[in-house]
């Protein structure tokens, strides 16, 4: 059984993390932009999931339509998850590229108006 100075010991945080514990309990505060970000990035999410439960459910009406075997209608659901897989990364990339070239248009128009 351990004493009570054996378990402060093992409690105590690491030697030269005090000032970073303090700087992190003086700024609680959680910028709204990335609250916004977040629950943008749960619901698009929610919704992708959702999608590929609605494609997943509906692969019985999907092969009654198409003709196709049990074994042929595997690949429906399988290219339908493999576009949406490079789908949203890709999104995702070229939506920063597009505020990225916007940020950068506007510091050339900042620019351009404080040099005339």
């Amino acid at each position: 059984m351990a004493n009570a100075a054996t378990i402060t010991a093992r409690a105590a945080p690491p030697a030269g993390s005090a000032p970073v514990l303090a700087a992190a309990a003086t700024n609680d505060r959680v910028d709204p932009a990335r609250v916004v970000a977040f629950v943008a990035m749960c619901f698009g999410m929610f919704m992708a999931f959702l999608d590929i439960q609605v494609v997943s459910a509906s692969l019985s009406e999907i092969q009654a339509g198409l003709g196709a075997s049990a074994d042929e209608v595997t690949w429906v659901q399988t290219s339908y998850l493999m576009a949406e897989v490079v789908a949203i990364p890709l999104s995702g990339f070229l939506s920063r590229a597009r505020s990225a070239r916007v940020s950068c248009s506007r510091e050339r128009q900042r620019a351009s108006r404080s040099q005339a």
